[in-house]
C-alpha cells in the first residue's frame, strides 16, 4: 500500500513536470528561441542569413555589453571598464550581472551561439525562471503543485507595463537588469527559507549566491533582499496561534481531531496535498538564535561575494550622477499601478493571500512570502511620501521597485485561488482528489489562451502608457533590412575612418536605440544622438544638450558642426533620419556611401589622444589600455576618455598626474613636450582587497556546501545546533 501510494505520488509530480514543460515550451517557441536567425532582403536586394533577437528600445545596449563581455575574456581579461560607449563609464555603475548570464549562455554552446542568439535565450531564461521559484515555493510548503503552476501561468499570462517586471519590462522594453535582479532575488526566497528551517549547507549556499547574482543585475535588488530576508527571518519564528483555517481544509493545520469532519481527513491524506508541510515554526529563545546566525550567514556570504561591486560603489558614490525618468505622485498612485500590473483580480486574491500568508500555520514559505510583501509596500511607500528617504538613494526610482512586489503578489493569488478552490472541491465531493488540481490545469490553460491570443495588426507601441491587454505579443527584431544596412555602413565608416579617431552614428531606423547595436561591428569609440544611460553631467554636447533631461540630443543636427566633431575626435559620422539633409551639405563632411544609413568621413579630423596641436600618428585604444605616439612632441596629451580615479598616466615612460577637464575628459600635462603617452585602468589596493573578499566568499560558500542538515525543533526548549 505504502509503496503504491508513493509510485502515485511520483506519476503526480512527473504530470506536473510535463505540465510546466508543455507551458515553458509554448512560450519558447512564441518568444522565438527556435527562430535564432531569420532572411533578410537589403536594400540593395541582397539576401542576407542574420541573427534573429529582440530589437525593442534597450535590447541592443544589452546585446553589445554582452559581447563586449565576452570579447574581453576572449582575450584573456575581465572587463572593468567599457570604453566605446559615449567616452566610457565603469562596470560598477551599470553592473555586468545580466550580461554574464548571457555570456554563460554563450559558453555553454562552446562559441557557437551568436551575442545576439544568447540574449535570446538568456531572456526567455529570465521569463521563465519565475515558474521555478514559484514551485520551489509551493513544494517547501507542502501545497499542491498547482500553486506554483497558477501562479507561474498567471506571470506569463500578465504583460504589465514597462516597469512592471513582466512581458512588457523584460521582452518589448529591455529593461533586463532590473527584471534579471528582481528574478533572482525571488529565486533566493526559497532557498533561504529552507536553509534557515533545515540549515541544508547547499540551499544556503545558493542562497547567497543568488543574493549576490541580483546584486550584481541590479543595485536596487539590495532593497528586495533587504526586505525577503527580514520576512523569511520573522516568519521563522513568529508562532502562528492564530485562525486555523481548518474550514480550508487544505491541509494547513496538519492531521485533525478525530472529531473532524471526514471529508476534510480525506483530503488531507491526498498525494496531492501532503499533510505534513515541510515548514515549521520557531519556539524557543535559542531556535531564534539560531534562526538569526543562519540568515546572517547568508547575508555575509552574499555580501562578500558582491564585494568587488559594493566596495567600488561605497568608494565612488559620489561620482554618479542618476537621472529620474519616472516617479510616482502619491500613494494613490502608487496603489493603482499595484492593480494594474497584475490585474485586480489578481490583486484581490493576492491581498486574500497575504491574510492566508500571516495567519495559516507551519507554511514558513508562504508566511516569508506575505510578510516580505509588507515590508517591501512599506519601504517603497516610504520612498514615495518621505524626500528625506528617496534622496538617500536616488538611484532607487521607486517605479522600478515594482517587479518583485508583483512576484509576491502573483503567487499569493495562487495560493489563495488554491485554497477557494480545494475547500469548495471538499464541501462538493471529497472523494474525487484529482478535480481540484483538474480544474487549476483548465482554468491556467483558459488563462493562457485568452491572455497570449494574438491580436492582429501592429504591435503595441512602447511609449504607449497603456497596459497591452495580452502576453507574449510579437515585439520588433532585428533580422531587418534595416540592420543590414547599419552593418554594413558601420563596416565601412570603420574602414574609412582616420586611424584613432571615434565614429558618429545619428539617428535609428529600427524601433529605438538601434545605434547601440554598432559595438558588434567596430572597436572604435563610439557617440551618438540618443545613448540611453550615462554617469555624469559634465559631458559636452550640442547646444540644446542638458543632462537633467536625459541622454539624447535634442538638437542632432548641430553635431554636423566642425567644434564638436573635433571636440570628440570624430572620423567619420554614419546617418539616417532627420540630420541625413543637414550631413548631406556639410563642407566638414566628404560622403562615402548612400543607404538608410549615410556614411561620411570627417575632413581633418582629431584624433582621440592629442599632443598639444598635433594629433596621435599611432593610437591603440582599449578598455584596459590607450597607448598613443607622436610624429612630433606636443603638451599638454589631452585623451577624449571620461575621467576617473583608477586611470593611471605614463608620458615618455614617466608617472604623470591626470586632470578632470571641464567635459569630463582627461588632461596630462607634462614639464616639457612629450611624443609618447599611455592610459593604463588600473587594479587599485582596494580594489585587490575587494577581490581578495570575493575569494573568502567563495570560500564560505564552499564551506556551506559541505555543512550538514540541522533542523529547528518545533518542540521543547531545545534548539539544534549548527552541525559541524
Amino acid at each position: 500500500m505504502i509503496a503504491g501510494r508513493y509510485r502515485n505520488r511520483s506519476r503526480i509530480r512527473e504530470a506536473w513536470v510535463v505540465a510546466y514543460g508543455l507551458v515553458s515550451l509554448y512560450v519558447a517557441i512564441r518568444m522565438g528561441v527556435f527562430a535564432l536567425s531569420a532572411t533578410a532582403v537589403a536594400q540593395s536586394g541582397e539576401t542576407t542569413h542574420l541573427p534573429n533577437t529582440y530589437a525593442s528600445v534597450d535590447h541592443p545596449f544589452h546585446v553589445a555589453r554582452a559581447d563586449l563581455v565576452w570579447r574581453e575574456l576572449a582575450s584573456g581579461s575581465v572587463l572593468r571598464w567599457i570604453g566605446q560607449h559615449q567616452g566610457g563609464y565603469p562596470v560598477e555603475f551599470y553592473p555586468l550581472g545580466e550580461a554574464w548570464l548571457e555570456v554563460a549562455v554563450r559558453a555553454l554552446s562552446l562559441g557557437t551561439l551568436t551575442a545576439q542568439s544568447a540574449h535570446t535565450l538568456a531572456i526567455v531564461g529570465l521569463f521563465l525562471a519565475p515558474g521555478a521559484a514559484f514551485a520551489a515555493l509551493a513544494r517547501e510548503d507542502g501545497w499542491s503543485p498547482g500553486v506554483g503552476f497558477i501562479a507561474f501561468v498567471l506571470h506569463i499570462s500578465l504583460p504589465g507595463s514597462w516597469y512592471h517586471g513582466g512581458y512588457t519590462e523584460l521582452v518589448q522594453w529591455g529593461l533586463v537588469t532590473n527584471v534579471a535582479g528582481a528574478v533572482a532575488a525571488l529565486c533566493m526566497l526559497p532557498a533561504l527559507v529552507r536553509f534557515l528551517r533545515t540549515g541544508a549547507g547547499w540551499v544556503g549556499a545558493t542562497a547567497a549566491a543568488l543574493a549576490a547574482l541580483a546584486i550584481y543585475c541590479n543595485l536596487r535588488s539590495l532593497l528586495a533582499l533587504a526586505a525577503l530576508g527580514l520576512g523569511a527571518w520573522l516568519a521563522g519564528f513568529v508562532r502562528n496561534n492564530g485562525i486555523s483555517l481548518t474550514a480550508l481544509a487544505t491541509g494547513i493545520d496538519g492531521p485533525r481531531k478525530s472529531g473532524g469532519p471526514a471529508r476534510a481527513t480525506h483530503l488531507q491524506a491526498s498525494p496531492l496535498q501532503p499533510s505534513a508541510p515541510r515548514s515549521t515554526s520557531v519556539h524557543s529563545a535559542g531556535d531564534v538564535g539560531l534562526h538569526t546566525l543562519r540568515l546572517a550567514l547568508v547575508a555575509v556570504v552574499a555580501a562578500l561575494l558582491a564585494a568587488p561591486e559594493l566596495v567600488a560603489l561605497a568608494r565612488f558614490r559620489d561620482l554618479y550622477t542618476f537621472v529620474q525618468y519616472s516617479g510616482y505622485a502619491g500613494l494613490a498612485e502608487y496603489a493603482t499601478t499595484a492593480g494594474i500590473s497584475v490585474a485586480w483580480p489578481v490583486l484581490g486574491l493576492g491581498l486574500a493571500g497575504l491574510v492566508i500568508g500571516l495567519v495559516v500555520r507551519r507554511r514558513q514559505a508562504t508566511t516569508s512570502a506575505a510578510v516580505a510583501l509588507i515590508i517591501y509596500l512599506a519601504l517603497t511607500a516610504t520612498l514615495v511620501i518621505v524626500p528625506a528617504a528617496a534622496n538617500l538613494v536616488p538611484q532607487l526610482e521607486p517605479t522600478r521597485l515594482m517587479p518583485l512586489q508583483r512576484f509576491l503578489t502573483i503567487y499569493l493569488a495562487a495560493v489563495a485561488f488554491w485554497s477557494v478552490l480545494s475547500w469548495a472541491v471538499s464541501r462538493i465531493d471529497p472523494s474525487r482528489r484529482w478535480v481540484a488540481p483538474a480544474l487549476v490545469i483548465g482554468v491556467a490553460v483558459v488563462i493562457l489562451v485568452i491572455q497570449t491570443r494574438p491580436l492582429g495588426g501592429r504591435p503595441p507601441d512602447p511609449a504607449s502608457p497603456v497596459v497591452p491587454p495580452v502576453s507574449l505579443y510579437p515585439v520588433a527584431m532585428s533580422a531587418q533590412p534595416e540592420q543590414v544596412d547599419l552593418e554594413q555602413a558601420i563596416r565601412s565608416a570603420d574602414e574609412a575612418a582616420a586611424p584613432g579617431t571615434a565614429l558618429l552614428v545619428l539617428g535609428s531606423a529600427l524601433s529605438w536605440h538601434q545605434q547601440l547595436w554598432v559595438p558588434l561591428w567596430t572597436r572604435r569609440p563610439l557617440y551618438y544622438d540618443n545613448w540611453l544611460w550615462y554617469w555624469h553631467p559634465d559631458h559636452a554636447g550640442t547646444p540644446g544638450y542638458n543632462f537633467l533631461n536625459g541622454h539624447h540630443y535634442p538638437d542632432p543636427e548641430r553635431t554636423i558642426e566642425q567644434d564638436y566633431l573635433a571636440h570628440h575626435g570624430i572620423g567619420a559620422v554614419v546617418v539616417t533620419g532627420r540630420t541625413r539633409e543637414v550631413a548631406s551639405s556639410s563642407t566638414f563632411l566628404r560622403p562615402l556611401r548612400k543607404g538608410i544609413f549615410d556614411v561620411y568621413s570627417v575632413v581633418n579630423p582629431v584624433t582621440t589622444v592629442t599632443f598639444g596641436d598635433q594629433n596621435a600618428t599611432l593610437l591603440s585604444y582599449g578598455n584596459r589600455r590607450i597607448q598613443a605616439n607622436s610624429e612630433k612632441c606636443g603638451n599638454p596629451v589631452n585623451a577624449r576618455v571620461n575621467w576617473y580615479p583608477r586611470w593611471e598616466a605614463t608620458l615618455d615612460d614617466e608617472r604623470a598626474e591626470i586632470e578632470r577637464l571641464d567635459d569630463g575628459y582627461v588632461s596630462i600635462t607634462a614639464a616639457a613636450p612629450v611624443s609618447r603617452a599611455e592610459l593604463i585602468y588600473s587594479v587599485q589596493p582596494l580594489d585587490w582587497g575587494a577581490r581578495a573578499l570575493f575569494l573568502l566568499g567563495v570560500v564560505g560558500g564552499g564551506l556551506l556546501l559541505l555543512k550538514r542538515s540541522g533542523r529547528v525543533r518545533v518542540s521543547g526548549m531545545d534548539a539544534a545546533m549548527l552541525s559541524r
